[in-house]
């Protein structure tokens, strides 16, 4: 046997290996642009360039939302009824400042009606793939024969699509979301950007049902830059700018500080408490020997909420727990034993009726019967952690 007849022709190497080169440089910017276009945290989670639309607030008459597409440009979105008829054509931007997030607020809208919405880039075309919503907005209070809310904490941003289905089943109207939602443990603008885009973007059922239901949402310790955080976060003004960004309240707080809003859906009128922001940046306006929590302008917002209110059920949210914890820990609503009683005081003085607690924080879900002593008539603390 001749073994030169075995031999591979240099000529035809030369060949194969240009060929492959050249396919490889060929091949090399669509790799480039591919790993461009799917980022990753720090942990490998892929980072959604896409978001949304997430829905926030949406009451009788108005629709709040965002959405973030990849790339910056002028954003236009149509509203229309169930028959087609357009009700509403609103133009946005998707701006650096604001990370590409565009938010938009539909009003004169009729209650208890269903509307489509689609969102259109600078060339008429749809924005990107998914990008609409369909929703209804809520009855008119005193008309509605059931509201079914879910609340939690603590939630997953990559884990536990099936618990979100089983929610799904239930047919909530809306989900409030008490904090931790999602775990950041960062005041790094960008670090609070990345972990809110992987949490509305990442898990599929969570994804959407935000673009069928409205969500509520405050923070706690964990989305307020670490664990067991309060007012004296350094930069806590990057986390409050992620968090407006990636959330669609109809307001967040006053005055540029603070994360606290309210709602009414059917029978209930919830109040979202801040417990972050301003604890332990001064005296207490219930007790100037203890730290404040809430701080004197919220509690006045509280105060004259819970005084308009004709809502026959009236849910009190914050993240932290109302009851003491028993350890060593200060992060619960014993450390601000004064306000915590101040508010009892209030609600038992004004003869303000329907008060129920909801809290989170623990990684439990529990209840308790604080009796009629508080209130003059049976107190309810729900965890939903």
């Amino acid at each position: 046997m001749n073994p030169s007849r075995h031999l591979p022709d240099p000529d035809s190497t030369t060949r194969r290996n240009f060929l492959t080169a050249s396919l490889g440089l060929l091949s090399l910017p669509s790799i480039m642009e591919s790993a461009a276009a799917a980022p990753t945290n720090d942990k490998g989670v892929p980072i959604p360039q896409e978001v949304g639309p997430v829905l926030g607030h949406i009451d009788e008459n108005r629709i709040f939302c965002f959405i973030r597409p990849s790339t910056p440009g002028k954003i236009t979105l149509s509203v229309k009824e169930q028959n087609g008829r357009e009700v509403a054509r609103l133009t946005g931007e998707a701006s650096a400042d604001n990370d590409l997030s565009a938010h938009f607020a539909i009003g004169n809208l009729k209650p208890a009606t269903r509307y489509r919405g689609e969102f259109f880039g600078a060339d008429g075309k749809p924005l990107f793939s998914g990008a609409s919503f369909d929703t209804t907005t809520a009855p008119i209070p005193d008309r509605s024969p059931k509201t079914t809310l879910a609340l939690g904490s603590c939630v997953s941003s990559t884990a536990f699509d099936d618990l979100w289905k089983q929610i799904e089943k239930q047919g909530p109207d809306a989900f409030c979301l008490l904090g931790d939602t999602p775990y950041i443990d960062s005041n790094d603008l960008e670090r609070n950007r990345t972990a809110r885009k992987i949490f509305w973007g990442h898990l599929p059922t969570l994804s959407g049902m935000a673009k069928r239901i409205p969500f509520w949402n405050t923070w706690d310790d964990h989305d307020f830059g670490r664990n067991d955080s309060d007012g004296r976060m350094p930069f806590k003004e990057n986390i409050r700018k992620a968090f407006t960004e990636y959330n669609a309240l109809a307001n967040y707080g006053e005055n540029d500080e603070g994360i606290y809003t309210s709602f009414r859906r059917g029978s209930v009128e919830v109040w979202f408490i801040d417990d972050r922001w301003f604890s332990q940046t001064g005296p207490s306006w219930a007790n100037p020997e203890q730290a404040t929590c809430i701080g004197a302008r919220q509690w006045e917002w509280l105060k004259r909420g819970l005084k308009a209110s004709t809502a026959p059920f009236k849910l009190l949210c914050t993240g932290m727990v109302w009851y003491p914890k028993g350890n060593k820990e200060k992060d619960h609503w014993e450390t601000y034993s004064s306000e915590r009683e101040a508010i009892y005081s209030f609600i038992r003085e004004e003869k303000i009726p329907g008060v129920i607690l909801i809290s989170g924080d623990i990684h439990v879900s529990r209840h308790h019967d604080y009796g009629r002593e508080r209130l003059g008539y049976p107190l309810h603390e729900c965890v939903v952690s």
